[in-house]
């Protein structure tokens, strides 16, 4: 995909000496091409497939003709580069050719499985916010310093920042814990408003899976399998399924107790209550708690409230996790980079 010559740019492919390979999955063309037109804008003639691949010559033999012409390698690395095979061929070659490597992170993805060992190296480039000519000026400043010799290895490698400079939102992390955070606070706030199951532990349990759930998704590399649209639809539905239940049995087994405060029924009468309210049983008129001194035991089964309480802690827990789950996939999920215009 050629980059709009409206952006007064130098086409790909002109007369300079090849300097840059770029590696790339296609499902990243666009950024790939970004990348290509500037990079020779600065004057850094890049290889890129399709591009330099002459018709009629094998796509392998191109690929290594184009590694050993090339003095840099950059990869635009992403989810999809990462489970890409080929990418992963190219990586290995580059390595084997001593090429320096400079991953051009476009996602809050790392390396995985053989792509970690090659791609333990220091030269990480996040691009993980707009506008990506910023990202792709950085990157033509690396490549000038490694190309000229100007500058050692390990000039150009961005310090990491320390306490509250690292607090920064495109760190997954960073974007979980909020998002469980203010998931975490919603939820104490329907336990302590009555919403959540009275005489359980679940109103403050679910807040705190809320809390935990999204970070520890993050921090165990587990983000990217929550952020897939058909697990989202998975929990999505098991959020609405839950909700639902909860709705349902909390309307018609939460009753008001001594004061106005809740109580769970059940759903069976004891046998005094069955000889005294008869087919009443078990919607027992509002007056028969009162007359019971607010004791729903002497009202209704010990078992049947219990199977109450279950279901009402487990659906409220059930949708606790399925909407911090959701959470961990949408905020500590890999970002794409937004391309301005």
């Amino acid at each position: 995909m050629p980059f709009p010559a409206a952006r007064g740019m130098m086409p790909c492919g002109g007369p300079m000496a090849a300097q840059v390979f770029i590696s790339y999955s296609s499902k990243d063309r666009t950024v790939a091409n970004m990348v290509c037109a500037l990079l020779e804008e600065r004057g850094h003639r890049c290889w890129i497939a399709p591009r330099d691949i002459i018709p009629g010559t094998a796509w392998g033999e191109a690929i290594i003709d184009g590694l050993k012409e090339a003095s840099v390698f950059v990869l635009v690395f992403s989810q999809h580069a990462n489970a890409s095979p080929q990418i992963l061929r190219e990586v290995e070659r580059a390595v084997h050719l001593g090429m320096p490597i400079i991953p051009f992170r476009i996602e809050d993805v790392l390396p995985e499985r053989s792509l970690e060992y090659f791609m333990s190296v220091p030269h990480w480039l996040d691009a993980l916010s707009p506008p990506v000519e910023d990202h792709i000026t950085r990157l033509g400043e690396v490549i000038d310093q490694l190309v000229s010799g100007v500058a050692g290895r390990g000039d150009y490698i961005p310090r990491k920042a320390r306490g509250a400079k690292s607090l920064n939102w495109n760190n997954a992390l960073v974007r979980a814990g909020a998002g469980g955070a203010v998931l975490a606070l919603l939820l104490l706030a329907a336990w302590l408003g009555g919403l959540a199951p009275p005489e359980s532990p679940a109103g403050w349990l679910a807040a705190l899976l809320a809390l935990v759930i999204p970070a520890g998704a993050v921090a165990s590399g587990g983000a990217g399998l929550w952020s897939r649209s058909a697990m989202r639809s998975a929990l999505l539905a098991m959020l609405l399924a839950a909700a639902a239940t909860y709705g349902w049995a909390h309307s018609a087994y939460v009753v008001a107790g001594e004061n106005g405060a809740p109580l769970v029924r059940g759903s069976e009468c004891t046998p005094d209550a069955r000889l005294v309210f008869e087919s009443e049983c078990p919607d027992l008129p509002s007056d028969a708690l009162a007359d019971a001194a607010y004791d729903p035991a002497a009202l209704w089964t010990a078992a049947s409230i219990g199977r109450v309480k279950l279901i009402l802690a487990a659906a409220w827990a059930l949708a606790a996790m399925a909407a911090a789950l959701l959470v961990a996939g949408w905020m500590g999920g890999p970002r794409r980079l937004k391309q301005e215009g």
